[in-house]
């Protein structure tokens, strides 16, 4: 297949990784520190906001620093919990927290170091904080052809309702692993039998850094594959998912790059074909682009943000 001919798979990189464009807000903005380290970026009208609220936040024209006072995880979830549930009540932020959840997700400085503090998963965007998440690649075999399942979301989704999606996908909840996340949305959102769930196969991460109207997301998807029988048909049990289409991956380039595909699951579409060799050097002649693109190292590109001395 000569991808090339017939599409830009640019695209899908740049429209993901939207914040490093020179179109971006990134040169306004703030890196967001707690103690030592960065863990956030903060668009002006939230450092404008934050700065509301000298006894939590130290604001200067180079960084902003959740107060030290607050030194243990179990008193910075506290106060920033009782912080959002304030500006949520007050109407602020509302492109992000009008799609509150109840959920929380755990900030650190890094994935391999403590939790931090517990934040309100609406609330992570425009804290431009670190997110993880799990994304499933569901495929078969039809006449010896390779098959995915692409999932159409809710309409009643908080974000992106009706848009093309990952078979299942799904943030990483603070106290689950990622084996089990990854297992409990295959049962919630297509009803994937314990049986099949033995042949989930964790085949590495694509990472980047999206902003929209929320905020600054740098995210870390967590990717498996999930071989399915031919005759399985995927039923959703949450309600997150409007319909189940199983599609010949060799149309899959030219879907990804619509504006009807969910930005993040195009490019966890585009990493399963690149690792299973359907869009390879040969094809491709931005191949090296893509691959780069795919796994921006979201730790380093915090550290390029200005530190004070």
């Amino acid at each position: 297949m000569n991808v090339t001919n017939k599409v830009n798979l640019c695209k899908v990189v740049e429209k993901v990784n939207n914040f490093l464009l020179p179109t971006s807000s990134r040169s306004q903005c703030l890196p967001f520190y707690v103690g030592n380290g960065q863990v956030g970026i903060l668009r002006p009208h939230v450092v404008l906001l934050l700065q509301e609220h000298p006894e939590i936040f130290s604001v200067s024209n180079t960084a902003v620093h959740l107060n030290n006072k607050y030194a243990t995880c179990e008193e910075r979830t506290k106060v920033m919990k009782e912080f959002l549930e304030s500006v949520r009540e007050a109407g602020k932020l509302n492109e992000a927290l009008k799609g509150w959840r109840n959920e929380f997700y755990s900030i650190r400085h890094s994935m391999s170091e403590p939790v931090l503090f517990k934040m309100e998963r609406s609330a992570c965007s425009p804290f431009g904080v670190v997110t993880y998440g799990c994304h499933i690649n569901g495929y078969t075999y039809k006449n010896g052809e390779m098959m995915m399942w692409v999932a159409k979301r809710s309409s009643t989704k908080q974000t992106y309702p009706n848009l093309l999606d990952q078979f299942v996908a799904g943030g990483l909840t603070s106290g689950l692993g990622f084996r089990e996340c990854a297992e409990k949305e295959c049962q919630e959102e297509a009803s994937v039998p314990e049986i099949h769930l033995r042949n989930l196969k964790s085949t590495g991460t694509v990472s980047f850094v999206h902003e929209d109207e929320r905020g600054v997301q740098p995210e870390v998807e967590f990717i498996f594959d999930l071989k399915l029988p031919e005759d399985f048909v995927p039923v959703n049990a949450d309600g997150e998912v409007q319909e189940f289409k199983l599609y010949p991956v060799s149309e899959l380039p030219g879907m990804i790059v619509q504006a009807s595909f969910k930005p993040n699951s195009a490019a966890i579409v585009l990493d399963f074909l690149i690792r299973h060799n359907i869009i390879n050097p040969d094809n491709e002649p931005s191949y090296c682009y893509l691959v780069e693109m795919l796994h921006y190292p979201v730790q380093t590109f915090f550290k390029k943000f200005p530190t004070e001395s």
